[in-house]
């Protein structure tokens, strides 16, 4: 009964994400309520919808394995975890224009980690969702991280449809000197990646991983192995 509502939580969750932040039901919703009065909206409907999700998680029954967990199934989780962290600060100490209110800034030259993917706080989320996926093994926390990665993998799309539609000039030429998957600009020779552009969000990344990793049994209930 537990994993049914972890399940329907889960999906609550993930349907007022795709169905409103990214599709064309965000235009009629802020041309309506307007720009703030869909935000506050939508924050609201995240947060209770995230909040049920949690409940859900915590009073998961034991569910099967698909996979026991080893140390070294742990230490591919510090890596994906810790380029995780990298990817989430290099997206807000960057300019970013994939970000919510700052499509103004798609005239300006990619940077740092905007040049390995034009969402790197999505890929950031897929990452973390690896890392714990594979740390945990059991069924019920592949329905819950599985979520969040879920939103984030197809976020990317749905963003990169919604702002085609609503830049269009703008857009094209960001997306000419990007990409969405990590590193194809960069293979393809459209952009380059410089040191210089990196380095902060490295060591600001790893310093908040660190601090996270130490206070993880704090802040979650569970400790790290």
């Amino acid at each position: 009964m537990v994993l049914s509502r972890l399940v329907f939580s889960s999906a609550l969750f993930l349907i007022s994400h795709l169905g409103i932040s990214s599709t064309s039901f965000r235009s009629v919703l802020i041309e309506r309520f307007g720009r703030n009065g869909y935000l506050a909206a939508y924050s609201i409907v995240a947060v209770f919808t995230l909040g049920f999700m949690i409940l859900s998680y915590a009073d998961r029954p034991v569910s099967p394995y698909l996979w026991v967990p080893s140390p070294a199934h742990w230490w591919l989780t510090y890596v994906l975890v810790g380029l995780s962290f990298v990817l989430a600060v290099g997206a807000f100490s960057t300019k970013n224009p994939t970000s919510l209110g700052k499509e103004g800034e798609l005239g300006t030259e990619p940077r740092g980690v905007i040049c390995i993917t034009r969402h790197p706080f999505q890929w950031a989320v897929v990452l973390w969702v690896a890392g714990h996926m594979t740390a945990n093994g059991d069924v019920a926390s592949l329905i819950f991280f599985g979520t969040f990665g879920l939103i984030s993998a197809f976020g990317t799309y749905l963003i990169d449809t919604r702002m085609a539609r609503e830049q269009e000039d703008a857009w094209r030429v960001f997306t000419a000197r990007t990409s969405n998957v990590p590193f194809g600009a960069i293979a393809a020779g459209r952009a380059t990646l410089r040191w210089k552009d990196l380095w902060l969000p490295i060591l600001l990344g790893l310093a908040v991983y660190a601090a996270v990793f130490v206070s993880h049994g704090w802040i979650t209930g569970a400790g790290l192995h």
